[in-house]
């Protein structure tokens, strides 16, 4: 086994190519894992010895990280192949199956939730409302925002002051976008991703209610943007399907490049 484990992100399309090439890749001795967030090991009763152990070598090998994943994870296990994948969404249901198994992951991959996109930067903001990738209705805007002051003494904090309320402003702003914009999918809603600065987003969603009602609809994961732009918030799904792939072991010759 490698003693620094490889881990990626990888898109749907290439996740997809993966899940292809384990597919038609010759029947192997091997299990595969499926637990949902919240879920433990200790709930699984291995059926062999052979289990029993690839059981083990996960416990040992597989980092704290991965088995705190908001998403859960899904562990392809044999001798000679051994990876993870955190999936964009949380799986729903823990099993042990026989051999590498595929279906379930596919099915995530190809469902159409509802999502909620809010991305901001100090200055601009773009909301949107996805069916799976299909973009149901989006605003964007900006409002200014003064750049930090250099200087000192009264004049400094003058000006600090001024940003503030400007900040303030650009909060209350874009709280109620959202709220226009994604209230009405409010029910449909499974899932809200936010791009952005991290502590910008952190300090918004204190100042939104709105958010706040909707936070444990919230992933902790947050979107890379350049500007919240109507061009960004479109390939925001592109962002959204990805998924971490942790490799452990591949056998020699595995035929998928990257990994």
């Amino acid at each position: 086994m490698e003693a620094n484990p490889k881990t990626l992100w990888i898109s749907q399309r290439r996740l997809e190519t993966l899940l292809s090439v384990l597919d038609q890749a010759p029947p192997l001795d091997a299990t595969t894992l499926l637990l949902p967030p919240g879920e433990s090991l200790d709930a699984l009763s291995p059926t062999s010895e052979r289990k029993a152990q690839w059981l083990k070598e996960m416990r040992e090998a597989v980092p704290d990280r991965l088995w705190q994943s908001e998403t859960g994870a899904l562990l392809f296990w044999s001798d000679h192949l051994k990876l993870a994948v955190e999936p964009p969404f949380p799986l729903e249901s823990t099993a042990l199956r026989n051999g590498i198994s595929i279906s379930s992951l596919r099915t995530l991959l190809h469902r159409e939730p509802v999502i909620a996109v809010a991305l901001l930067r100090l200055g601009s903001y773009s909301v949107g409302v996805f069916r799976g990738r299909r973009l149901l209705d989006a605003k964007t805007g900006t409002r200014y925002v003064k750049g930090r002051h250099s200087a000192g003494g009264t004049s400094q904090r003058r000006f600090a002051r001024v940003r503030e309320k400007q900040i303030h402003y650009l909060y209350v702003k874009v709280c109620q976008v959202a709220r226009q914009k994604l209230e009405p999918y409010e029910k449909q809603l499974e899932h809200v991703f936010l791009g952005g600065e991290r502590h910008t987003l952190s300090s918004f969603i204190k100042e939104c209610p709105f958010l706040q009602r909707l936070e444990p609809l919230i992933s902790s994961r947050i979107l890379p943007v350049r500007e919240p732009r109507r061009r960004e918030l479109e390939r925001m799904p592109n962002e959204i399907w990805k998924s971490r792939v942790t490799v452990f072991r591949l056998p020699e010759g595995f035929p998928f490049e990257g990994l």
